[in-house]
Formats: C-alpha cells, structure tokens, sequence
C-alpha cells in the first residue's frame, strides 16, 4: 500500500483517508494522489507566507494546487491540521548530545524547542494555529505529532538523570518538560519573538534549582518608591 509520508521520510498519520487507499488502485492513480498530496502541501507553505495563516483558505489552496477543494477535505479535517503538516519538514530536530551536565543538557533543550518554535514560522502564525486546535480537537493530533519527536527526547534525558540520582527520585520528568515547552510558546504565542537567553537561564534554575526568576533592573516594589514615581 501505498501511504503518504512527510518530508523526514517518516510515515504520516496526518491524511489517514489518503494513506488507506487500497491496493488495487492502478499505480498511475496512486502516483496522481501523491503528486496531488505533495502540490496541496506546497501550495500550502507557499500560501501561508503570502497571506499568512488567517486569510488561509482551502479555496486559495486548491486553485494553487491545482485540485477540488473536495480533495483536501478528504485528506485533512480542517486547515490547522493541513498548516502542521505541511510545516511539519521544516521543524528542525536536531539530536540532543547529552554531556553529563544536567543543567548545560537541560539549558540545549531548551534553546532546541524555542528554535523549534520560532522556525515554522510559529511566532507569526502560532495565536491564530493554536485557537483552531483548540476549537476543533481533530487538529490535536497533529500537533502533538509535531513536537512528540522532542519532547519524548527530552523527558528520555531527564528519566536518565532522575534514575542516576541527579535529579529526587519523585521528580515528574514529563510536566519538567511541559512547563518549560509551555513558556516558551506563550512568549511567542504573545511576544511575536522567541524567547532570549536569559529566559533560558531563568527555566533551567527555576527548573532544577527552585530559584524564582529575577527581573532585570530595580525590583517593582523599588521602582514603585523611587522619586518622581
């Protein structure tokens, strides 16, 4: 059978209608329903930096592909999951080399996901992607596919160090993860920028070392009394 995969050569579980196709389809039809799949994803990057994600349109998209609008619903619920698939091969998943130092690991993993963040290009169209998954859960799965690779990663990484006594034994490793993947995509999500450095100085010791983040410059309550305030 022949089923479509994504741009890492990875079998997608994006288009389940398109990848259950069965077998005694004429193999010139099944190389026209890839070639259809492949152009409705090209058309869609292409698309999605020209009008970006809110004037997005299955419309738009099919006369840019070249096929029925019928088509893509066929293989897509709804635009959020088209956008993440189509993105899904330029998310950049480098490995993590694991060094020994928790901290140094935990800060790479950090800086790994805002770079996975602010590649897509999420900052811009991360708000309006977001509040369609949400309103419509057929999307979650996508999504959670795109940033599964990492995070699985990572709470790997963290179980290591938890079992090797580098971190208490009772330490839940996946919410570590949740926590700081979730400040990192509301920074985004609301600042259009990723997150900078010190941010990632300041997760990795709230993180490990429970210190609470500092702001820069005089503390509020002495700016609050300083002259002329």
């Amino acid at each position: 059978m022949d089923t479509p995969r994504r741009q890492d050569g990875r079998q997608s579980a994006l288009a389940p209608e398109y990848a259950a196709q069965p077998d005694h389809i004429a193999p010139d039809s099944r190389r026209r329903r890839r070639e259809s799949h492949e152009a409705v994803l090209r058309a869609t990057k292409d698309l999605l930096s020209e009008v970006g994600y809110q004037r997005l349109t299955f419309e738009g998209i099919a006369r840019r592909a070249g096929v029925s609008k019928a088509t893509i619903y066929r293989w897509w619920p709804n635009k959020a999951a088209l956008v993440i698939e189509a993105l899904s091969g330029e998310v950049p998943l480098p490995p993590i080399h694991e060094t020994g130092d928790l901290e140094a690991d935990l800060r790479t993993a950090v800086r790994l996901t805002i770079e996975l963040v602010s590649a897509m290009p999420t900052c811009l169209i991360l708000p309006a992607l977001l509040a369609d998954v949400i309103e419509d859960p057929t999307g979650t799965g996508a999504f959670a596919e795109l940033i599964e690779p990492r995070r699985t990663s990572v709470v790997k990484l963290l179980e290591r160090a938890r079992i090797e006594g580098r971190l208490p034994p009772d330490t839940d490793t996946s919410l570590m993860v949740d926590i700081y993947s979730g400040t990192v995509v509301y920074l985004a999500a609301v600042n259009r920028i990723p997150p900078g450095e010190a941010v990632v100085g300041q997760l990795v010791s709230l993180l490990l070392h429970g210190h609470l983040p500092v702001p820069k410059g005089p503390a509020p309550a002495e700016r609050e009394e300083s002259p002329g305030a």
